[in-house]
């Protein structure tokens, strides 16, 4: 995926192993990580983070993917999951957490994202 101005997609996050990118026409957040690739909303995004950010420290993570969907009905099946080690955990936070702030700042510079 290229990003420049012809690109369909934004680049928000890109490094060994996780890209997440935002679609140009409708907005949804593209993630891929260690070969799961998920479509996030913005709201599925930040609840993605809130979850990630208040799991107790562990050694290894399973973490709920349909608890930041707003209804099961939405994916059609149900067994969705990540299993992450402590340090996978980090790293997928501390990129998502990024493209969170990737897309406040182009918000403020747009003049769209209130000052409070």
């Amino acid at each position: 995926m290229i990003a420049d101005s012809q690109s369909s997609h934004r680049i928000l996050v890109d490094e060994p192993g996780l890209l997440l990118a935002q679609c140009r026409c409708c907005g949804e957040i593209e993630l891929y990580f260690q070969g799961m690739a998920l479509a996030l909303t913005l709201t599925d995004l930040h609840a993605l983070v809130t979850r990630l950010d208040s799991l107790p420290t562990s050694p290894n993570y399973v973490v709920n993917l349909l608890d930041v969907r707003d209804t099961t009905a939405r994916v059609g099946f149900q067994a969705v999951g990540l299993h992450l080690n402590a340090n996978d955990r980090d790293r997928l936070l501390r990129g998502l957490s990024l493209a969170c702030m990737r897309l406040d700042m182009n918000l403020f510079t747009q003049r769209q994202l209130p000052l409070n």
